[in-house]
């Protein structure tokens, strides 16, 4: 009966989890919708953003930064970049298209991840 218990648990679990993505991909699919209008808006006004680079919106960089330190604090240990790169991307139907760049960018907001070596980051728990 255990058994049945922890299945039905995991089931939950797993239904809480994809509640909160649906969630979370709604307001991204809303927030690029409204950012396209503005810019379909700008286009047909005559502004010319050519100048201007496009960038991600600051919140969905955020959100794949606190994936990527999640995996790292499970993990407990070294982590290859690839790896990091592939649970993120997995967890958040988002693609990273360079890992590197995406890692140095991080480092400085979350101080106890460290790189290691080439392509290799973990989790300090030491650190104060």
């Amino acid at each position: 009966m255990s058994g049945r218990f922890t299945e039905q648990q995991a089931i939950k679990t797993r239904l809480s989890q994809i509640d909160q993505v649906e969630s979370r991909m709604l307001k991204e699919l809303q927030a690029e919708r409204e950012a396209l209008l503005q810019r379909l808006e700008d286009l047909e006004s005559g502004k010319s953003r050519e100048h201007q680079p496009v960038r991600r919106p600051k919140e969905n960089v955020h959100e794949l930064r606190e994936v990527a330190v999640a995996y790292l604090k499970e993990r407990k240990e070294p982590a290859r970049a690839v790896e990091i790169q592939a649970f993120v991307e997995q967890a958040t139907g988002k693609r990273i298209s360079n890992m590197s760049s995406f890692m140095k960018a991080l480092e400085p907001e979350y101080d106890r991840v460290e790189r290691l070596g080439r392509g290799l980051y973990i989790y300090r728990y030491g650190i104060e």
